[in-house]
C-alpha cells in the first residue's frame, strides 16, 4: 500500500491544471519513493503571471549511519600499524569495504573473518576518524532525489529562473519564466510558515 502524504494542496485558478499538477506530483513522489519523506505539501501556480511555488515540510527520519554505530573500532595488535574493526551488524559490510578501499587502497584492507576487517594504517591518526566514517547518508540521498524530482520533473518546463531553500525540515522552490518578483518570494515564505503551523498544530 502506498504511504500517503498528510496533505497536498495545489492552488491555481485553472482547476484542470491544478488537478493535473497534483497527479504529476503524487506520481513522481511515488516513483522516487519520496512519499514518506514529505509531511505537508502546498503548490501555488499562476499561468498568467508565470509563477510556480512549491513548499513542503520534510520528515527525513534517520541521520547518517557511522561506522561506530555498528562496529567496534580499535587499534590493532601491539606494534602493528593497523586498525581493527569488529562488526556487530553485517548489513553495511559491502558499503564499508568500498569506502575503506577508496580511502586506503584494496591492498591495505584485509578481512580475515566475516566479522573482522583490518586496515593497515597509522592507528593513532586514523582510529577516531574511522569511528566517525559515514557509511550511509540517508538524509542526503533523500534530499538529492527530492531536488531532482522538483527541479527536473515537477516545475513546469521553461521556468528557469529559480530560487530555493532547502534544509532537513523543509524545501521551498519559487520558479518563473521571468524575473522573480519579491511578492512571490514572500508568498513562498508565507506558505512555508502556514505549513509549519499546520504540522505543529
Amino acid at each position: 500500500m502506498m504511504e500517503q502524504l498528510d496533505t497536498i494542496t495545489v492552488e491555481c485558478a485553472d482547476a484542470v491544471g491544478a488537478k493535473a499538477t497534483r497527479i504529476l506530483i503524487q506520481d513522481n513522489l511515488a516513483d522516487l519513493s519520496l512519499n514518506r519523506a514529505i509531511g505537508r505539501l502546498k503548490v501555488f501556480m499562476d499561468p498568467v503571471e508565470s509563477v510556480f511555488i512549491f513548499a513542503a515540510t520534510l520528515r527525513l527520519g534517520t541521520p547518517a549511519i557511522k561506522l561506530k554505530d555498528f562496529a567496534r573500532v580499535e587499534m590493532g595488535s601491539l606494534g602493528r600499524d593497523e586498525v581493527r574493526i569488529e562488526l556487530e551488524r553485517e548489513v553495511y559490510t559491502v558499503k564499508l569495504l568500498n569506502k575503506l578501499w577508496e580511502r586506503y587502497g584494496k591492498e591495505n584492507v584485509e578481512q580475515p573473518d566475516k566479522k573482522v576487517i583490518v586496515v593497515k594504517t597509522d592507528p593513532v591518526k586514523e582510529v577516531d576518524a574511522l569511528r566517525e566514517l559515514v557509511i550511509e547518508e540517508r538524509q542526503q540521498e533523500i534530499l538529492d532525489r527530492l531536488i531532482d524530482a522538483i527541479a527536473l520533473r515537477i516545475i513546469p518546463e521553461g521556468f528557469r529562473v529559480r530560487k530555493h531553500e532547502l534544509s532537513t525540515s523543509h524545501v521551498l522552490f519559487v520558479a518563473s519564466e521571468d524575473t522573480l518578483k519579491p511578492e512571490w518570494i514572500k508568498k513562498g515564505k508565507d506558505m512555508m510558515d502556514t505549513l509549519r503551523r499546520e504540522e505543529n498544530a
